[in-house]
Protein backbone atom coordinates (compact mmCIF):
# COMPACT_ATOMS: atom_id res chain seq x y z
CA UNK A 1 0.00 0.00 0.00
CA UNK A 2 2.56 2.40 0.55
CA UNK A 3 4.40 1.58 -2.49
CA UNK A 4 1.33 2.08 -4.07
CA UNK A 5 1.07 5.40 -2.56
CA UNK A 6 4.17 6.85 -2.81
CA UNK A 7 3.66 6.18 -6.71
CA UNK A 8 0.75 7.64 -7.43
CA UNK A 9 1.72 10.79 -5.86
CA UNK A 10 4.86 11.49 -7.60
CA UNK A 11 3.08 10.41 -10.79
CA UNK A 12 0.67 13.24 -10.08
CA UNK A 13 3.51 15.34 -9.97
CA UNK A 14 5.37 14.11 -12.92
CA UNK A 15 2.34 14.57 -15.26
CA UNK A 16 1.09 17.83 -14.21
CA UNK A 17 5.05 19.02 -14.78
CA UNK A 18 5.22 16.93 -17.74
CA UNK A 19 1.82 18.39 -19.32
CA UNK A 20 3.06 22.03 -18.80
CA UNK A 21 6.28 21.38 -20.61
CA UNK A 22 5.20 19.78 -22.95
CA UNK A 23 1.93 21.71 -23.98
CA UNK A 24 3.39 25.58 -22.97
CA UNK A 25 7.23 25.61 -22.31
CA UNK A 26 7.50 23.24 -26.18
CA UNK A 27 3.82 24.26 -27.60
CA UNK A 28 3.10 20.91 -27.92
CA UNK A 29 -0.70 21.71 -27.53
CA UNK A 30 -2.93 19.64 -25.97
CA UNK A 31 -0.62 16.26 -27.77
CA UNK A 32 2.49 17.53 -26.01
CA UNK A 33 0.84 18.04 -22.90
CA UNK A 34 -0.61 14.54 -22.98
CA UNK A 35 2.78 13.02 -24.34
CA UNK A 36 4.87 14.85 -21.56
CA UNK A 37 3.11 14.53 -18.68
CA UNK A 38 2.69 10.39 -19.58
CA UNK A 39 6.15 10.07 -20.55
CA UNK A 40 7.66 12.30 -16.90
CA UNK A 41 5.10 10.29 -14.96
CA UNK A 42 6.46 7.27 -15.62
CA UNK A 43 9.64 8.47 -15.82
CA UNK A 44 9.40 9.63 -12.05
CA UNK A 45 7.57 6.39 -11.31
CA UNK A 46 10.39 4.10 -12.67
CA UNK A 47 12.95 6.39 -10.45
CA UNK A 48 11.08 6.17 -6.79
CA UNK A 49 10.95 2.11 -7.31
CA UNK A 50 14.56 1.51 -6.77
CA UNK A 51 14.57 3.94 -4.06
CA UNK A 52 11.20 2.72 -1.73
CA UNK A 53 14.27 1.02 0.63
CA UNK A 54 15.92 4.46 0.70
CA UNK A 55 13.73 7.11 2.63
CA UNK A 56 16.15 9.90 2.76
CA UNK A 57 16.81 10.02 -1.42
CA UNK A 58 12.93 9.25 -1.65
CA UNK A 59 11.75 11.98 0.21
CA UNK A 60 14.83 14.46 -1.65
CA UNK A 61 13.54 13.37 -4.74
CA UNK A 62 10.08 14.07 -4.05
CA UNK A 63 10.90 17.22 -2.84
CA UNK A 64 12.86 17.70 -5.98
CA UNK A 65 9.95 16.49 -8.11
CA UNK A 66 7.71 19.24 -6.20
CA UNK A 67 9.58 21.93 -6.85
CA UNK A 68 10.66 21.90 -10.43
CA UNK A 69 7.97 23.95 -11.73
CA UNK A 70 7.78 26.23 -9.53
CA UNK A 71 11.19 27.11 -10.47
CA UNK A 72 10.42 26.78 -14.07
CA UNK A 73 7.59 29.88 -13.87
CA UNK A 74 9.92 31.64 -12.20
CA UNK A 75 12.88 30.92 -14.40
CA UNK A 76 10.52 31.08 -17.79
CA UNK A 77 9.09 34.41 -16.46
CA UNK A 78 8.63 37.47 -18.43
CA UNK A 79 10.54 39.18 -15.59
CA UNK A 80 13.83 37.49 -16.61
CA UNK A 81 12.68 37.26 -20.73
CA UNK A 82 15.26 34.12 -21.09
CA UNK A 83 12.65 31.88 -22.23
CA UNK A 84 13.08 28.11 -22.18
CA UNK A 85 16.57 28.21 -21.08
CA UNK A 86 15.70 30.25 -18.08
CA UNK A 87 12.68 27.79 -17.26
CA UNK A 88 15.01 24.79 -17.49
CA UNK A 89 17.63 26.39 -14.97
CA UNK A 90 15.40 27.77 -12.79
CA UNK A 91 13.30 24.41 -12.58
CA UNK A 92 17.10 22.44 -12.05
CA UNK A 93 18.41 24.98 -9.56
CA UNK A 94 14.94 24.92 -7.52
CA UNK A 95 14.58 20.89 -7.39
CA UNK A 96 18.47 20.92 -6.20
CA UNK A 97 17.70 23.98 -3.57
CA UNK A 98 14.30 21.99 -2.24
CA UNK A 99 16.01 18.37 -2.42
CA UNK A 100 19.21 19.54 -0.17
CA UNK A 101 17.81 22.45 2.15
CA UNK A 102 13.85 22.96 1.99
CA UNK A 103 13.61 18.70 2.45
CA UNK A 104 15.68 19.47 6.01
CA UNK A 105 14.70 22.32 7.31
CA UNK A 106 11.28 20.91 7.11
CA UNK A 107 12.12 17.67 8.82
CA UNK A 108 13.69 19.68 11.60
CA UNK A 109 11.09 21.44 12.53
CA UNK A 110 8.93 18.42 12.51
CA UNK A 111 11.16 16.90 14.86
CA UNK A 112 10.69 19.87 16.94
CA UNK A 113 6.76 19.33 16.83
CA UNK A 114 6.56 22.82 14.81
CA UNK A 115 5.29 21.27 11.80
CA UNK A 116 2.72 18.80 10.41
CA UNK A 117 3.55 16.60 7.48
CA UNK A 118 -0.35 15.35 5.98
CA UNK A 119 -0.06 12.36 3.96
CA UNK A 120 -0.25 14.32 0.37
CA UNK A 121 2.46 16.95 2.09
CA UNK A 122 3.68 16.91 -1.56
CA UNK A 123 0.96 17.09 -3.73
CA UNK A 124 0.31 19.97 -1.65
CA UNK A 125 3.67 21.85 -1.62
CA UNK A 126 3.66 21.12 -5.54
CA UNK A 127 0.15 22.67 -6.52
CA UNK A 128 0.31 25.15 -3.65
CA UNK A 129 4.04 26.63 -4.56
CA UNK A 130 3.06 26.29 -8.29
CA UNK A 131 -0.04 28.56 -8.10
CA UNK A 132 1.19 30.66 -5.65
CA UNK A 133 4.32 31.43 -7.90
CA UNK A 134 2.34 31.70 -10.82
CA UNK A 135 -0.47 34.49 -9.06
CA UNK A 136 2.77 36.53 -7.55
CA UNK A 137 5.05 36.52 -10.83
CA UNK A 138 2.13 37.94 -12.62
CA UNK A 139 0.25 40.16 -9.37
CA UNK A 140 4.18 42.25 -9.05
CA UNK A 141 4.19 42.22 -13.05
CA UNK A 142 1.11 44.02 -13.49
CA UNK A 143 2.11 45.99 -9.98
CA UNK A 144 5.17 46.85 -11.13
CA UNK A 145 3.75 48.51 -13.96
CA UNK A 146 0.17 50.14 -13.38
CA UNK A 147 1.93 52.78 -10.96
CA UNK A 148 4.78 54.87 -11.63
CA UNK A 149 6.89 54.22 -8.80
CA UNK A 150 10.10 56.16 -9.35
CA UNK A 151 7.96 59.63 -9.61
CA UNK A 152 6.87 58.46 -6.21
CA UNK A 153 9.85 57.20 -4.38
CA UNK A 154 11.45 60.83 -5.72
CA UNK A 155 8.69 63.34 -5.10
CA UNK A 156 7.81 61.95 -1.35
CA UNK A 157 10.72 62.90 1.08
CA UNK A 158 12.88 60.52 2.63
CA UNK A 159 12.20 61.60 5.89
CA UNK A 160 7.78 60.47 5.30
CA UNK A 161 9.12 57.69 3.54
CA UNK A 162 11.69 56.02 6.56
CA UNK A 163 8.65 57.24 8.88
CA UNK A 164 6.62 54.36 7.44
CA UNK A 165 8.98 51.75 7.76
CA UNK A 166 9.56 52.17 10.75
CA UNK A 167 6.26 52.38 11.71
CA UNK A 168 5.67 48.94 10.22
CA UNK A 169 8.92 47.99 11.90
CA UNK A 170 7.36 48.83 15.32
CA UNK A 171 4.07 47.24 13.83
CA UNK A 172 5.55 44.02 13.67
CA UNK A 173 7.77 44.20 16.88
CA UNK A 174 4.15 44.58 18.56
CA UNK A 175 2.58 41.41 17.36
CA UNK A 176 6.05 39.47 17.65
CA UNK A 177 5.19 40.65 21.48
CA UNK A 178 1.34 39.91 21.18
CA UNK A 179 2.33 36.50 20.03
CA UNK A 180 5.05 35.23 22.06
CA UNK A 181 2.79 36.11 25.01
CA UNK A 182 0.49 33.15 24.62
CA UNK A 183 3.68 30.80 26.04
CA UNK A 184 4.91 33.19 28.85
CA UNK A 185 3.72 34.81 32.49
CA UNK A 186 4.58 37.91 32.27
CA UNK A 187 5.14 40.78 29.15
CA UNK A 188 8.85 41.27 29.86
CA UNK A 189 9.45 37.60 29.25
CA UNK A 190 7.48 38.37 25.83
CA UNK A 191 9.41 41.18 25.28
CA UNK A 192 12.53 39.29 25.51
CA UNK A 193 11.51 36.14 23.39
CA UNK A 194 11.01 38.75 20.67
CA UNK A 195 13.67 40.39 21.08
CA UNK A 196 15.38 38.23 17.86
CA UNK A 197 12.43 38.50 15.54
CA UNK A 198 12.67 42.34 16.20
CA UNK A 199 16.40 42.47 15.70
CA UNK A 200 15.38 41.08 12.07
CA UNK A 201 12.71 43.20 11.92
CA UNK A 202 14.83 46.04 12.33
CA UNK A 203 17.58 45.13 10.06
CA UNK A 204 14.88 44.56 7.39
CA UNK A 205 13.72 47.97 7.58
CA UNK A 206 17.10 49.64 7.59
CA UNK A 207 17.42 48.02 4.49
CA UNK A 208 14.66 49.15 2.94
CA UNK A 209 15.15 52.57 4.43
CA UNK A 210 18.43 52.10 2.37
CA UNK A 211 16.73 51.12 -0.59
CA UNK A 212 14.33 53.63 -0.81
CA UNK A 213 16.91 56.08 -0.24
CA UNK A 214 18.95 54.84 -3.20
CA UNK A 215 16.22 55.37 -4.85
CA UNK A 216 14.63 58.79 -4.55
CA UNK A 217 18.23 59.81 -5.52
CA UNK A 218 18.58 57.94 -8.56
CA UNK A 219 21.20 55.85 -7.70
CA UNK A 220 18.93 53.34 -8.54
CA UNK A 221 15.85 52.49 -11.00
CA UNK A 222 12.83 50.79 -9.54
CA UNK A 223 12.35 49.00 -12.83
CA UNK A 224 15.67 47.39 -12.24
CA UNK A 225 15.08 46.45 -9.02
CA UNK A 226 11.60 45.15 -9.55
CA UNK A 227 13.29 42.67 -12.37
CA UNK A 228 15.67 41.04 -9.66
CA UNK A 229 13.44 41.26 -6.59
CA UNK A 230 10.20 40.24 -8.65
CA UNK A 231 11.17 36.74 -9.52
CA UNK A 232 12.71 36.19 -5.79
CA UNK A 233 9.79 37.04 -3.97
CA UNK A 234 7.53 35.36 -6.22
CA UNK A 235 9.50 32.06 -5.76
CA UNK A 236 9.87 32.83 -2.24
CA UNK A 237 5.85 33.08 -1.35
CA UNK A 238 5.81 29.81 -3.71
CA UNK A 239 7.20 28.05 -0.88
CA UNK A 240 6.20 30.30 2.32
CA UNK A 241 2.16 30.37 1.79
CA UNK A 242 1.69 26.07 1.25
CA UNK A 243 4.56 25.62 4.11
CA UNK A 244 2.78 27.88 6.39
CA UNK A 245 -0.38 25.30 6.36
CA UNK A 246 1.96 22.52 8.21
CA UNK A 247 3.08 25.18 10.75
CA UNK A 248 -0.77 26.26 11.39
CA UNK A 249 -1.70 22.90 12.03
CA UNK A 250 1.61 22.31 14.46
CA UNK A 251 0.49 25.33 16.36
CA UNK A 252 -3.47 24.59 16.49
CA UNK A 253 -3.29 21.06 17.24
CA UNK A 254 -6.44 20.98 19.22
CA UNK A 255 -8.40 23.23 16.71
CA UNK A 256 -10.22 22.68 14.19
CA UNK A 257 -7.90 24.73 11.61
CA UNK A 258 -8.56 22.34 8.26
CA UNK A 259 -12.32 22.91 8.38
CA UNK A 260 -12.31 26.45 9.34
CA UNK A 261 -9.84 27.18 6.34
CA UNK A 262 -12.53 25.11 4.01
CA UNK A 263 -15.64 26.89 5.34
CA UNK A 264 -13.61 30.71 4.72
CA UNK A 265 -12.99 29.47 1.22
CA UNK A 266 -16.78 28.29 0.76
CA UNK A 267 -17.74 31.56 2.41
CA UNK A 268 -15.67 33.43 -0.44
CA UNK A 269 -17.48 32.12 -3.17
CA UNK A 270 -21.05 32.80 -1.27
CA UNK A 271 -19.71 36.10 -0.71
CA UNK A 272 -18.68 36.69 -4.98
CA UNK A 273 -21.84 34.97 -5.85
CA UNK A 274 -23.96 37.79 -3.34
CA UNK A 275 -21.91 40.87 -4.66
CA UNK A 276 -22.47 39.60 -7.98
CA UNK A 277 -26.18 40.06 -7.87
CA UNK A 278 -25.71 43.07 -6.01
CA UNK A 279 -27.39 45.70 -8.82
CA UNK A 280 -30.61 43.45 -8.38
CA UNK A 281 -30.82 44.15 -4.58
CA UNK A 282 -32.97 47.21 -4.95
CA UNK A 283 -35.39 45.68 -7.26
CA UNK A 284 -38.81 44.25 -6.12
CA UNK A 285 -39.25 40.97 -5.07
CA UNK A 286 -35.55 40.83 -4.55
CA UNK A 287 -35.64 40.12 -0.94
CA UNK A 288 -33.79 36.67 -0.79
CA UNK A 289 -31.24 37.82 -2.77
CA UNK A 290 -29.31 39.83 0.60
CA UNK A 291 -29.22 35.59 1.48
CA UNK A 292 -25.43 35.64 -0.03
CA UNK A 293 -23.88 38.45 1.29
CA UNK A 294 -25.61 37.91 4.88
CA UNK A 295 -24.74 34.04 4.96
CA UNK A 296 -21.25 34.29 3.50
CA UNK A 297 -20.21 36.95 5.86
CA UNK A 298 -22.02 34.69 9.28
CA UNK A 299 -19.90 31.76 7.64
CA UNK A 300 -16.90 33.79 7.89
CA UNK A 301 -17.69 35.02 11.87
CA UNK A 302 -18.23 31.27 12.65
CA UNK A 303 -15.59 29.86 11.65
CA UNK A 304 -13.17 32.03 12.90
CA UNK A 305 -14.98 31.58 16.36
CA UNK A 306 -14.76 28.09 15.62
CA UNK A 307 -11.04 28.72 16.17
CA UNK A 308 -11.12 30.89 18.65
CA UNK A 309 -13.77 28.53 21.10
CA UNK A 310 -13.03 25.25 19.85
CA UNK A 311 -14.96 24.10 22.60
CA UNK A 312 -17.89 24.59 21.42
CA UNK A 313 -17.78 23.26 17.80
CA UNK A 314 -20.18 21.12 18.18
CA UNK A 315 -22.58 24.00 18.55
CA UNK A 316 -20.81 26.75 16.28
CA UNK A 317 -20.43 23.58 13.37
CA UNK A 318 -24.48 23.06 13.54
CA UNK A 319 -24.99 26.33 12.88
CA UNK A 320 -22.69 26.26 10.20
CA UNK A 321 -24.05 23.41 8.39
CA UNK A 322 -27.52 25.87 9.10
CA UNK A 323 -25.32 28.58 6.85
CA UNK A 324 -24.24 26.69 4.39
CA UNK A 325 -27.77 25.51 3.47
CA UNK A 326 -29.34 28.98 3.31
CA UNK A 327 -26.47 30.04 1.52
CA UNK A 328 -28.31 27.99 -1.90
CA UNK A 329 -31.32 30.75 -1.10
CA UNK A 330 -30.07 33.50 -3.02
CA UNK A 331 -26.61 32.81 -3.68
CA UNK A 332 -26.60 29.23 -5.14
CA UNK A 333 -24.68 27.76 -2.65
CA UNK A 334 -21.58 30.00 -3.59
CA UNK A 335 -21.29 28.03 -7.05
CA UNK A 336 -22.17 25.50 -5.52
CA UNK A 337 -18.58 24.96 -4.13
CA UNK A 338 -19.21 27.47 -0.96
CA UNK A 339 -22.37 25.38 0.11
CA UNK A 340 -20.55 21.94 -0.17
CA UNK A 341 -17.58 23.26 1.22
CA UNK A 342 -19.49 24.86 4.45
CA UNK A 343 -20.55 21.04 5.29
Amino acid sequence: MRKTFEMVQIAVIGALTGAFIGGIVLQGGMDGALWGGSALAAILAALVWPLLDRPTALMRAKYGAAAFLPGMLVGGSQWLSIGVVGAAVGGAASSVLAAFFVSRLIMRHEEQGRYIRTRFHYVWLFSGGSLATFFALNALFVAERAAPWQTWARSIPMAVQSSIVLAFVLLGYMICIGWKKRKTETWRQARSAARRAGGALLVGGLLLIAAASMFHYDFLSVHDAARFVGPLLSYALGWILPCAVGFLFAANRHRPVLGSVLVMIGAIFVLIVGISVFPMLLLPGSGLMWAGLVTGLVMIVLAILSMIKPQSHVTIGSFLILASILSFVGAAGGLIIGGSSGF
